[in-house]
Formats: C-alpha cells, structure tokens, sequence
C-alpha cells in the first residue's frame, strides 16, 4: 500500500484535524534553534499551568529527582533536557486538543501515553533506533482512533458491533468511513511538525506487507519504528492482562525484521514488564 498525498486528501473529507497548538510550536521552535536558551523555552510553557504542572511532576518524579524538590520550570527543564521536555507537551498538548472526548477516554490516554514510554524503553535496548521518534510514534500512533470518534458520533457503537465478527478496527474503519486512524494519525503528525519518518510510521502501521515487499515509501527506519511500537502495544496489553491480537498477526514478521527469536524477545518483554512494575 503506497498512499500519496491525493489519496490521503480524499480519505480525510471531512475529517477535521486538530491544528498544533500555538505553544507547542513555539516551544519546538525554539528548540530548534543552535543558541537554544532555557529560559526563552520556559516563558511559553509558564503561559500554561497544566503544561507547567506536568513539567514539574516529571521532574520531581522518582525518575529524574535528585534531591531537592523543584519548584520552577526553568529548573524542571534543567533537570529534564530539552528533548524530554518536548516529549512531554507533545503528550499533554495531544490530550489538551481532545479536551471533549468523555471521561471513559482517559484509560486510552494512560495507555497512549504508557506505549510511549515503552517504545522509548525498547528502542534503547535495539539500538539504532531514536528513541525520542520511537516515544512520539507510540503517542501518536493511535491518536486517530479520537478524531474518527469525534467526527463520526456513531464510531464507538459501530465498532463495538463490527469487531464481533473478527475484522481489525482499521478494515472496518475503512470499509464503513473510507478512512482510518492511521491515515488520520499520520495527517495529525504532519500537522503537528513531526519527523516525516513518524508520520509515515503511523500511517503504514498497520500494513503488513511492510516486512514482506518493502518498497521506496517505507525505509529500514520506518519499519523499525513500526516494530518497536508493536514490541511496545504488546508490553502494554500484557501489562494490563489483555489479549493482543494485533501482535499474534504480526509477530513472525517483526521478530524476523528484527534477527531476534521468540526467546530473545520474551526475555526482553518480560525484563520491560519488570522496570514497569516498578514505577
């Protein structure tokens, strides 16, 4: 499956993205930038008490204190570096722009945010992999799932019913709407400045023929991404007692790609489980 940008036009008619907050472009912006300054990034994010908030609550966290408690962003974003700091409203920014979806939503975001965490974790331990691409790929990468709700008020009812029949979420999403969260995650990545790799991430995340045909559309990075955060949606389903489906139709393929066997790989999900369970 190789989707050009006309494509992904006419499969998002009527979808409407959320547009990249204001605050977070300025924040990227700035970071971007060779002369960087802590100071210029915290301002914007002092704007914002709940990016704020979220900023010190990391920062004190058992993860990243080191003694005194922090009070202040500038001090927060000491402690954090400015790639986690970006990492982090990212999270929260995502979140903000769904502010209406109902409470019930905020299990996925636990888990959106929890398979960030783990694609991170797990990219460190392949190598050869950014682990802050493969944090933001987890984040994202079902983000979709939302904006399709929010645009269609029948989503939840229709899927429920559909997935009785043992279809995959995004054929029935294709087969009822024309279009699919990873189509509309990997517009919203785009939208929001993400790598490119990223947004191609999402949107062939669920193609299987990836490992199988790999053509010029998906290169040896995006497929990797690809991997880690199925590896991650695994880690996470386990962690909290579910069945993954998703996995058992991809995991021959992933390991493969990956020269890893079904060994290698269990002793590194369980090691994962291990560090999750303990924070």
């Amino acid at each position: 499956m190789n989707l050009d940008d006309n494509d992904i036009q006419k499969m998002l008619a009527g979808v409407k993205i959320p547009p990249c907050p204001a605050l977070l472009l300025e924040v990227m912006k700035e970071a971007k930038r060779p002369d960087a300054a802590i100071e210029r990034i915290a301002q914007p994010i002092k704007r914002d008490a709940g990016m704020a908030a979220a900023l010190l609550k990391l920062a004190n966290s058992p993860l990243y204190a080191r003694g005194a408690r922090i009070t202040s962003v500038n001090q927060a974003l000491s402690v954090l570096g400015m790639k986690v700091t970006v990492n982090l409203l990212n999270n929260v920014a995502l979140i903000q722009s769904m502010a209406n979806d109902p409470p019930s939503f905020e299990k996925f975001w636990e888990r959106s945010s929890l398979g960030a965490t783990v694609s991170a974790r797990l990219a460190k331990k392949l190598n050869g992999i950014s682990q802050d691409d493969a944090y933001i790929t987890g984040l994202f990468h079902d983000c979709g799932i939302p904006v399709l709700m929010r645009t269609y008020p029948d989503y939840r009812e229709v899927m429920t019913a559909r997935a009785k029949g043992g279809k995959a979420v995004y054929e029935v999403e294709d087969e009822v709407y024309s279009t699919n969260h990873a189509v509309v995650g990997s517009m919203m990545a785009r939208s929001w400045f993400l790598p490119d790799n990223v947004s191609k991430a999402i949107l062939y995340h669920h193609d299987k023929t990836i490992y199988t045909i790999p053509g010029s559309h998906v290169t040896t990075e995006i497929i990797r991404l690809i991997g880690v955060v199925h590896m991650a949606e695994l880690v996470v389903d386990e962690h909290f007692c579910q069945h993954s489906p998703d996995w058992e139709a991809v995991a021959a393929d992933v390991l493969h790609y990956f020269d890893m066997s079904e060994q290698d790989f269990s002793e590194l999900k369980d090691d994962t489980l291990d560090w999750l369970n303990q924070e």
